[in-house]
């Protein structure tokens, strides 16, 4: 019966996505290529995600709008009955898709009169993947895939920030918005299509960001921001009338997914007319990561609502990690920037030993990229920056401590690969 009962709640889910597709690959090319380590540097709508106070810097009004597109290449090796009654390995790809994501950003001081006319700032910067809005996957527990590198960016980012400038010191604040989705549906076979309903509302769940920013030498900046943790919470109550002679069948799908950590990064940027250093180090808290696989609620067909059976999805256990970012950039000519960067994520996953299959391991990331200021040539206030970077997984392989033939990830699970991405980012300044 839990089985018939479910079939009604999983079509609502789909497409795998979980954290945040600018904690990935960065916001803007110009930042991507240096490393993605901004926080002490970002100056426009880019500070709206790297820190707010950086809105501190801005000098005018900008306004710009970027493309991403990356690939993964991911092998993950999982183990089936090969008809022998044999057990046999299997590597596959996952996710070998060519995507793409689209950003758009302005920012601007806010004029407080002619004695504070670069007091108060204000930006926006909204990404989000070419073709869908949202694309949200609650997976069955035992499934292998790769949480952080197939498709946790196929989901809109909007972040808006606020900063205050007082001489050397900035203070900024601002949230990033995701949606919660709670719905019902109601389907009666007995009633042909009349009283069969389905109910959606989409509400926004918001996060805080809050960031600092001192610049006590000219050229030199140095930040930190705290990002709250957020996720998108689903719930939808299912109630399903199959036969006059059979009580109806009532449930519950619970889950999270796009789940982001809280997230504390510190850095510092120092600039000169020829060239950029920067570099970031970031703590995020993955201890209270919810893992995206539904949780479903049984109910008794009886008025008191009991619950009969109920299946929870396990803990992940993600550990707290590191993050180290930092790049460069030099401009032999005044309208011709020239950057490079790396970057290591440490991985939150353990050891895959139980029922679950996250592949996931260490990322180390090199990025390159060139940048032209058409102001250098005697042209309009026009930016065109492109990138290009590769983040290598480090391959690992996880053995199953118990017995357990009918998981794929038996007797053990492995992955490998990365992921390659490139693009331009266009900015007017006014």
């Amino acid at each position: 019966m839990l089985s018939l009962a479910t079939l009604f709640a999983m079509p609502l889910h789909s497409g795998a996505a979980r954290a945040n597709p600018l904690d990935m690959f960065g916001a803007t090319s110009a930042n991507i290529a240096m490393g993605g380590g901004a926080t002490g540097l970002a100056g426009s709508y880019d500070a709206c995600w790297y820190n707010p106070a950086g809105l501190g810097q801005l000098d005018g009004f900008d306004l710009g709008i970027g493309t991403l597109v990356y690939r993964p290449f991911l092998k993950a090796t999982t183990h089936a009955d090969d008809g022998t009654g044999r057990i046999a390995p299997t590597t596959a790809s996952r996710a070998d898709t060519t995507r793409a994501l689209m950003d758009i950003g302005l920012a601007s001081p806010i004029p407080l009169g002619k004695k504070h006319p670069r007091l108060l700032f204000a930006g926006l910067h909204v990404a989000f993947p070419v073709g869908s809005i949202y694309a949200v996957h609650e997976r069955p527990v035992q499934e292998t895939y790769f949480p952080f590198l197939e498709d946790r960016n196929r989901r809109l980012v909007l972040n808006a920030a606020v900063a205050f400038r007082w001489k050397w010191a900035m203070l900024g604040a601002g949230i990033s918005m995701l949606p919660d989705v709670i719905g019902r549906v109601d389907v009666d076979f007995t009633k042909d299509s009349q009283a069969n309903q389905a109910l959606v509302d989409v509400n926004m769940s918001l996060a805080p960001t809050v960031g600092a920013m001192v610049a006590p030498i000219p050229g030199l900046t140095i930040g930190f921001t705290w990002r709250g943790a957020n996720r998108t919470y689903i719930e939808i109550p299912v109630s399903a009338v199959l036969s006059d002679k059979i009580a109806a069948v009532r449930l519950k799908v619970l889950a999270h997914d796009f789940s982001t950590p809280h997230q504390l990064a510190l850095g510092a940027g120092y600039r000169t007319d020829r060239f950029a250093v920067a570099g970031d180090v970031t703590y995020s808290l993955y201890q209270d990561f919810s893992q995206s696989s539904p949780r479903v609620i049984l109910y008794s067909s009886g008025a008191d609502g009991k619950v009969v059976r109920e299946t929870r999805p396990p803990a992940p256990r993600f550990s707290n990690t590191f993050a180290v970012r930092a790049g460069g950039e030099y401009r032999p000519l005044r309208a011709l920037a020239i950057r490079a960067g790396f970057g290591w994520v440490q991985s939150p996953v353990p050891a895959q030993t139980g029922v679950t299959n996250l592949l996931d391991g260490d990322r180390f990331t090199g990025s390159f990229g060139l940048g032209f200021d058409a102001v250098g040539v005697g042209g309009p206030p026009i930016t065109v920056d492109a990138h290009v970077a590769y983040a290598a997984m480090v391959g690992h392989r996880d053995a199953k401590t118990v017995f357990e033939p009918g998981n794929p990830g038996y007797p053990y699970v492995a992955g490998e690969g990365g992921v390659l991405n490139a693009g331009l980012t266009f900015r007017v300044r006014f």
